[in-house]
């Protein structure tokens, strides 16, 4: 199993980034295991090939974003972790 991960700053709320990381989950055909309910600050979305964790930690100024892929294929887990972390990165949320 391989694992890639990424972190990155968002000017934004936790909710906001998690709502925008299980839209980009659905949009890429990954099941949502855990979605963004607002009890914690995780989503958690997969399929047969891959399994995508985001995490949003919130700090002065904005979210803490992490986001971690998991796949028996190194290459698929690096593009689910790049494309995922765009999407979040791009989207516009409060």
């Amino acid at each position: 199993m391989y694992v890639q991960y990424g972190t990155f700053v968002k000017p934004a709320s936790p909710g906001g980034c998690l709502a925008a990381a299980e839209q980009a989950m659905v949009a890429q055909g990954l099941l949502i295991v855990k979605g963004a309910d607002g009890a914690d600050f995780l989503v958690i979305g997969g399929n047969d090939p891959v399994t995508v964790t985001v995490v949003a930690v919130p700090q002065p100024g904005g979210t803490w974003v992490v986001v971690s892929a998991s796949s028996p294929d190194p290459n698929i887990a690096a593009q689910a972790r790049d494309v995922i972390r765009a999407m979040i990165e791009q989207a516009p949320v409060a």
